[in-house]
């Protein structure tokens, strides 16, 4: 049997990194969830139910705080084989107009800086070990402007280009990057996203997601995805099988891309 991984996911707390929590932990690997919510993160643990779990309350703006948590997995460990980063914040359908400075320095940070953080705590570790799984979330967002906001937008297509670099600085090392851009998705992001960004969205509750005229207009499968869809694809990247897949992006939206 082969040792259990072990898997840093941020924004662990509900949606997508819950089940990508409860994937790797099905398959006997050791994880390391990571949210800014302690509560959210104690949900996550019991409905993993295993003993290979530990929670950290941890903002991923907070560069300190992630190179804390990864140093952590390396004593506990011996080396970080995974990590998903996941968290993030959704701005509804913020024009121009709506996005205050605040607003786009918050979205950005926790989208766009946060990753970065993440990815420069675990890389040096990665490349030291000569293996490594990098996975990023993003959003069919980076690709089509009409269902989110302006930052969500500018965060998400950002990631594309930072996952594309990182595949250059880390493949030779034996470890990919490489990113899952989900479409409309059953999760709470928006009211997560209310808790984090309050008063400076005017209005979460909007978008493709939220009509199911727009849904069948513009996905074929004509449904949202399971968070349990995504993390399937999420644990295939980080399978061996996976090796050679590196700098790109998997969309998992029922064939929006492609209308």
């Amino acid at each position: 049997m082969s040792k259990p991984r072990s898997v840093i996911i941020t924004g662990a707390g509900s949606g997508i990194g819950a089940a990508v929590a409860e994937t790797f932990a099905a398959a006997g690997d050791r994880i390391y969830l990571a949210d800014l919510s302690a509560e959210r993160l104690k949900s996550t643990a019991a409905a993993v139910g295993s003993a290979d779990v530990s929670t950290h309350e941890v903002d991923v703006t907070d560069a300190a705080a992630v190179q804390a948590l990864a140093e952590r997995v390396v004593a506990e460990h011996g080396g970080i084989d995974v990590l998903v980063s996941n968290a993030g914040v959704f701005d509804g359908c913020a024009s121009i107009r709506d996005t205050s400075a605040e607003l786009w320095d918050k979205v950005i940070g926790i989208n766009l800086t946060g990753t970065f953080n993440v990815v420069k705590a675990v890389s040096e570790q990665m490349i030291a070990q000569r293996s490594g799984r990098v996975i990023s979330i993003g959003s069919i967002a980076a690709q089509r402007a009409m269902p989110d906001g302006l930052a969500y937008c500018a965060s998400k297509a950002a990631l594309e280009g930072l996952v594309r670099r990182l595949a250059y600085d880390l493949g030779g090392y034996g470890v990919t990057a490489n990113l899952v851009a989900p479409g409309v998705v059953r999760t709470g992001i928006r009211a997560t996203s209310e808790e984090i960004l309050g008063s400076l969205v005017p209005d979460t509750n909007v978008g493709v997601g939220t009509s199911t005229d727009l849904m069948d207009l513009l996905i074929p499968a004509r449904r949202g995805g399971e968070p349990s869809e995504i993390a399937a694809t999420v644990f295939f990247l980080a399978s061996a099988g996976a090796a050679y897949i590196n700098g790109e992006v998997i969309h998992v939206d029922g064939g929006w891309i492609a209308s």
